[in-house]
């Protein structure tokens, strides 16, 4: 037979909460849809890496011909569509509407989406009247089909 105190004594073990398995349990449920989630957020963060610059390349291309149509010349460098260039001609200094990127007070060109500095440069007489891309997510040095480049369709 159970005394009182008996029952009291129960009552001071028992406990809630969970048990150490329950925890593991759990935690493993967790590690399993980190695993799974993980890679496929990564991807969408890339690809919108990607396409950002894409954007930004694509304005560059407008910025250009912009400049091109108000100056009758191609930029020598890209800081030309941010601020007035720094030119013996007078006839492009006062031609230039810019910043034709970008915004007033600017006196970089923006970075693509990993903060690398956009490869430009013109081309006369070649396939293209100038060269404009990024190196891609792998940097400078990315191999050729890992550019995006604003003649890319």
């Amino acid at each position: 037979m159970t005394t009182s105190t008996d029952n009291n004594t129960c009552l001071q073990y028992t406990r809630a909460g969970f048990t150490l398995m329950e925890i593991l349990i759990a935690v493993m449920i967790i590690g399993l849809l980190g695993a799974m989630i993980g890679p496929a957020l990564f991807n969408v963060y890339k690809n919108q890496q990607i396409n950002k610059t894409r954007q930004d390349v694509k304005g560059f291309k407008d910025g250009i011909s912009m400049y091109k149509m108000h100056t009758n010349q191609y930029p020598t460098v890209l800081k030309d569509l941010v601020r007035r260039p720094k030119s013996s001609d007078e006839r492009v200094t006062k031609k230039w509407q810019g910043p034709y990127i970008g915004k007033e007070g600017d006196t970089e060109a923006p970075e693509d989406a990993w903060g690398n500095k956009f490869s430009y440069k013109v081309t006369p007489g070649g396939k293209h009247p100038y060269e404009l891309h990024s190196w891609g997510p792998n940097e400078k040095g990315s191999p050729k089909d890992e550019w995006i480049s604003v003649w890319d369709e």
